[in-house]
């Protein structure tokens, strides 16, 4: 009977054990995935990575998937963002509401892959920028000055522009 009670005593520690493992496997699983969702978005900014590139959706890639793929050698330099970025998406989608605008909930239901945060950001460079322009809860894209220049990445979206009267 000693020999039963111990093992039962031995099985409900390895329970246990197995219990409370498996709760900080859950809870590291999830910070693993904010971690991964944040890298993907900083490298969109830093990198000007396209979302897929960067992997985009949760468990499409293995840790060290990204630094074995070649990334862009080109900058964004002087031309803006490109409309693949998180931030030329929205830009874009700025200039296509028009004067009404978007709520901040509307772009993120609009920009779904792109984390709150980083729109915020995005959003408080281009109105601090002159690029959008916030009213109340609205925000919409800044009338272009007569002297902007477009760059080359630009010169067919202001040429859909003209055409369309915006």
């Amino acid at each position: 009977m000693a020999g039963d009670d111990t093992l039962a005593k031995a099985l409900a520690d390895v329970r246990q054990r197995r219990a409370d493992l498996q709760a900080d496997y859950e809870r590291i699983t999830t910070e693993l995935n904010k971690l991964r969702s944040a890298e993907r978005s900083l490298a969109v900014i830093v990198e000007g990575a396209a979302p897929e590139e960067t992997g985009a959706f949760p468990g499409s890639e293995t840790p060290n998937e990204t630094s074995a793929r070649p990334r862009r050698t080109t900058g964004r330099g002087s031309r803006g963002p490109r409309t693949n970025s998180a931030k030329g998406r929205l830009k874009a989608l700025l200039e296509e509401t028009g004067p009404q605008g978007l709520s901040h909930a509307e772009i993120e239901q609009r920009l779904p892959d792109v984390a709150s945060n980083t729109l915020n950001t995005y959003l408080s460079m281009m109105v601090t920028g002159g690029e959008a322009v916030r009213r109340g809860d609205f925000y919409v894209a800044a009338a272009p000055a007569s002297g902007d220049e477009a760059g080359p990445d630009d010169e067919a979206d202001a040429d859909e522009g003209s055409e369309s009267g915006a």
